[in-house]
């Protein structure tokens, strides 16, 4: 009787049945009574007080039909868990949930997932059910699990084009959620009704928990990517003072293992604050590609675009947008305020530099504080904050004198071209270090009275650390004390009766919504406001702008974003 014992033990696969009948050999080798259904024990079993190990004996099953729907779809979950009679049937839940013996219930899921039919800690069955997703998600305030559903479409979708739209009055927190990848082909935007305008802030995406730069909300590894027309809201409204929490928005990060360059990102028409690393953040990697996959020969790979960014600050963090790790962005016609820089630059990843074009941009008098807890490693009895600058390229050296990253070379390619530029509490533009190709500062408007006011560069380390080898190259036609918001027109450039105000930069164009309070791109023009007329030239309701002429006909442009015409 022992030999058959081990001989049953001895065996490597053995089967539910085989276990079952094993111990009832055993019983009946012990002088037990084995009970009708096979439980250990039988009556006797009770009336002595015997413990009986269940979890052998309970068993279940889960089904689901259909096993693949489409978002929005339901489908039938089934299932029914045996228990012996001696047995507890209590707590069976089936994906969390308490549930008894048996039943079905029909579920919306929104996205693909499995379900575990379990009593207590013992797994008894599972059963999964994959979700398709149409060419278009559309995310209204109707939707069951938004955030489940646009995380499902995002990443769980095998759609080539993939466009997940966001309606009216959504407002979605995805605090807890980080690093949702928006592969290639895929589209995060407003839906075009709702989409952020003159009149309209857009639908939200927010969080509320504190994180670090390594855990920014989205990323975006590839090319063919639209994220556009919405709020993305960060944690900190204040400034944040710890150095763990530096919060990102986006971050553009190319897959490194995969060869060629990147192409056709694009962030645009979207309100970012609040993020205290940076809004956007655009990286490079050269596991691939020796000077990586974003260089200056592809300017608008990743193409940054009339968005407002602004109240991204930190102690010694806090941009609007940040390029460094070798990559590189066309960031233009946006709006930037209250940022600690507005653009800031990493130097470079290994031997590959960074760079950007910023051109056509709006930089408010708002932002540029920085706090510090020490110097030279002495710490101060309390924080000491000074006003930093606005645009920035860091070096790839430190020195005793002016810090961390200060000089050396700075980036490789900056192109600084016509913008407007605000902001006099500090240095509106510079560059620490030498560039390895170029900085050109080139058609700007600054409100600071002189050059040296507005722009500076480090050099490499030395003694005073200004050896400049390879200096910016500052053109002529840079216009300075000028404050275009000082003289504002007044005209409906949307055609609802509410006067929006109206700036002419010398180099752009801009309206200040009456809603909303904030300022878009226009237009790149010359020509300052007494230049220039307001009014609705072409009879279709809305304001346009016109050339101010006393002989001959006058040109216009029509609602001032189109190319002048001649007026009838």
């Amino acid at each position: 009787m022992l030999q058959a014992i081990r001989a049953i033990s001895m065996k490597t696969t053995i089967t539910i049945t085989t276990i079952v009948g094993a111990a009832l050999f055993a019983q009946v080798a012990l002088g037990q009574r084995p009970h009708s259904d096979g439980v250990p024990g039988g009556d006797s079993s009770r009336d002595r007080g015997d413990e009986i190990d269940c979890a052998s004996f309970v068993t279940g099953t889960v089904t689901v039909a259909p096993p693949t729907i489409e978002v929005g779809h339901s489908a039938v979950l089934s299932w029914s868990v045996s228990v012996p009679d001696r047995c507890s049937a209590k707590g069976i839940t089936l994906g969390g949930e308490p549930v008894g013996k048996q039943g079905s219930m029909t579920i919306h899921p929104p996205r693909t997932r499995s379900y575990e039919l379990k009593q207590d800690a013992n797994t008894l069955s599972t059963t999964h059910i994959g979700l398709g997703y149409p060419p278009v998600v559309v995310i209204d305030p109707s939707t069951s699990e938004p955030v489940e559903v646009l995380i499902g479409a995002l990443t769980d979708s095998t759609n080539l084009v993939q466009v997940i739209e966001l309606s009216c009055d959504v407002d979605l927190d995805l605090t807890g959620h980080s690093r949702v990848v928006i592969g290639s082909n895929r589209s995060l935007i407003a839906s075009p009704a709702c989409a952020r305008g003159p009149r309209s802030s857009g639908p939200r995406i927010h969080v509320t928990d504190k994180r670090d730069r390594n855990h920014p909300l989205f990323e975006i590894p590839d090319s063919n990517v639209r994220v556009s027309g919405f709020r993305l809201e960060g944690p900190t409204s204040d400034i944040e003072s710890d150095k763990d929490f530096s919060a990102m928005g986006i971050r553009i990060t190319p897959n490194g293992w995969v060869a060629g360059t990147i192409h056709d990102i694009e962030i645009s028409n979207m309100e970012m604050s609040h993020w205290s690393g940076a809004a956007i953040g655009v990286y490079d990697s050269t596991q691939s590609e020796e000077r990586g996959r974003l260089t200056n020969e592809n300017v608008s790979a990743v193409h940054i675009q009339n968005n407002f960014l602004h109240h991204n600050r930190h102690y010694g963090l806090g941009y609007g947008v940040v390029v460094g790790a070798g990559g590189y962005a066309l960031i233009e016609q946006n709006v930037f305020d209250e940022n600690r820089h507005a653009i800031a630059g990493d130097s470079r990843n290994g031997m590959d530099y960074s760079g950007y074009t910023a051109r056509d941009n709006l930089i408010l008098a708002g932002g540029g504080l920085h706090c510090s807890f020490s110097a030279q490693g002495v710490p101060f009895p309390t924080p000491v904050c000074w006003q930093t600058h606005q645009i920035d390229m860091h070096g790839d050296k430190s020195s005793h004198l002016n810090g961390a990253w200060c000089c050396g070379t700075a980036g490789e390619t900056m192109m600084i071209e016509r913008n407007t530029i605000l902001y006099t509490n500090g240095i509106a533009i510079k560059i620490r270090g030498n560039p390895a190709d170029k900085a050109v500062v080139d058609g700007n408007a600054f409100k600071h009275k002189k050059m040296t006011d507005a722009i500076s560069q480090n050099g490499n380390p030395g003694i005073i650390d200004t050896i400049i080898t390879n200096p910016i190259d500052v053109r002529p036609n840079n216009v300075f004390n000028f404050d275009p918001s000082a003289e504002l027109g007044s005209c409906d450039f949307v055609g609802d009766g509410n006067q929006d105000k109206f700036m002419a930069s010398g180099v752009t164009w801009w309206a200040k919504s009456a809603t909303t309070l904030q300022w878009r791109y226009l237009n790149t023009m010359p020509g300052r406001l007494p230049e220039l007329q307001l009014g609705d030239v072409d009879n279709d309701g809305k304001c346009d702008v016109a050339s101010r002429s006393t002989t001959g006909a006058r040109t216009y442009s029509h609602n001032g974003t189109e190319p002048w015409v001649l007026s009838m």
